[in-house]
């Protein structure tokens, strides 16, 4: 049992609970022994009350921690500066979204479901005037099982709703999850499906067996390339030291730039900084295309310490290709302001390259630092 000590948090807690209860308060509650029979009561409802029209099915599911989707930040001024649609999804327990429904917009006409989302119930919706029937919260079991069947329905009308489904299936706080996604991707399901399932099963807690898969996807050359995109880029996510070794093999053995620029930018993630940066300084320095060298220097931005920061300091200064020197002034510039501000302020002055001195002068205008602003004010003093 959780015990609220705090009364601001029993109020947050009870706003939140009159928050989804207001929102489905609207909406027409339907019966059935299962979700099945939920919703076919449903649609019954709703083609008996529209038989013409349009009209949502939903019902709530229990939802991982950590994620947020379709949520909006607020400022103390009122203004929306940041909003989810339903289509995505971070990863900040700021913002997770603990109360969420799966939606389906039914056309009596065509007597199917014709779209599929994933919505916050905390949220208020108008869910374009049509109505809602309601099926409440139901168990994980039977809302995956329910999802899993719109992935697996060769009917082209439901077919349609597969990536929402699998969308819907990445979300569920369940032990499954995994294993439903990991069977989707071995068996496999038609493109795009597969690579959403890939994108999805890589955004849930790592494990052994997972990145096992990837690899295998990554380096089979008959897999499709979306596919080994996707397996390379959920590869990437993983910060654990010991898959360091693997994305670096990956980069030195894959052929394509997409699966070398994905390895380079999971290598910049690693827990492991101090090896990820010397690696990416040595492909910056020696790398023979251009462009790979570009995406390593602009990972070693992403790389806090002295090591990664010198490196980009290093090559500002040196006499290399001009596009290397640019890409390291932004690389520098994404970096904390006590750091990046006192270098690209030099830079900005005293660069022997004009291209570089004015991405130097760019990026400082975006940073919003005093330093910034006293330089400018001296550079319009000389005209």
């Amino acid at each position: 049992m959780v015990i609220l000590r705090n009364k601001s948090a029993i109020a947050i807690v009870l706003f939140l609970c009159g928050t989804v209860a207001a929102q489905t308060k609207s909406f027409t509650p339907v019966e059935g022994a299962n979700l099945k029979a939920k919703i076919e009561n449903a649609i019954i409802k709703g083609k008996a009350n529209v038989p013409n029209g349009r009209f949502w099915v939903g019902y709530q599911f229990e939802v991982r921690p950590g994620v947020g989707v379709d949520f909006e930040v607020v400022d103390s001024a009122g203004g929306i500066y940041m909003s989810m649609d339903g289509t995505s999804m971070i990863f900040d327990p700021r913002h997770e979204t603990r109360e969420l429904g799966v939606f389906l917009l039914f056309d009596a006409q065509r007597d199917s479901a014709i779209r599929a989302e994933v919505y916050n119930l905390r949220r208020s919706r108008e869910f374009s005037n049509y109505p809602v029937y309601w099926a409440g919260r139901v168990p994980n079991e039977e809302s995956l099982n329910y999802l899993k069947s719109i992935v697996d329905s060769p009917a082209p009308e439901i077919n349609r709703l597969a990536e929402r489904a699998v969308f819907a299936i990445a979300l569920h706080d369940d032990a499954r999850v995994d294993s439903i996604l990991t069977e989707m991707i071995r068996r496999p399901i038609a493109e795009p499906m597969r690579s959403r399932a890939i994108y999805w099963l890589g955004n849930t807690p790592e494990t052994q067996a997972k990145n096992t898969l990837f690899t295998e996807i990554v380096r089979n050359n008959q897999e499709s390339s979306e596919a080994r995109n996707g397996a390379m880029s959920a590869l990437a996510m993983s910060r654990s030291a010991g898959v360091l070794p693997l994305l670096q093999n990956l980069f030195e053995t894959m052929t394509t730039r997409d699966l070398k620029r994905r390895a380079l930018s999971g290598i910049a993630r690693n827990d492991n900084s101090d090896a990820a940066a010397t690696y990416l300084i040595r492909i910056a320095e020696s790398e023979k295309d251009l462009e790979l060298r570009k995406s390593a220097i602009a990972n070693l931005g992403k790389i806090a310490g002295q090591k990664s920061l010198g490196a980009l300091t290093s090559t500002v200064d040196s006499d290399v290709e001009v596009e290397l020197q640019k890409q390291a002034v932004i690389a520098i510039g994404r970096r904390a302001k006590d750091e990046a501000v006192p270098i690209l302020i030099r830079t900005a002055r005293n660069h022997p390259k004009m291209a570089v001195r004015k991405v130097a002068i760019q990026v400082l205008g975006q940073t919003g630092d005093e330093r910034a602003v006293a330089f400018f004010r001296e550079l319009l003093s000389k005209d």
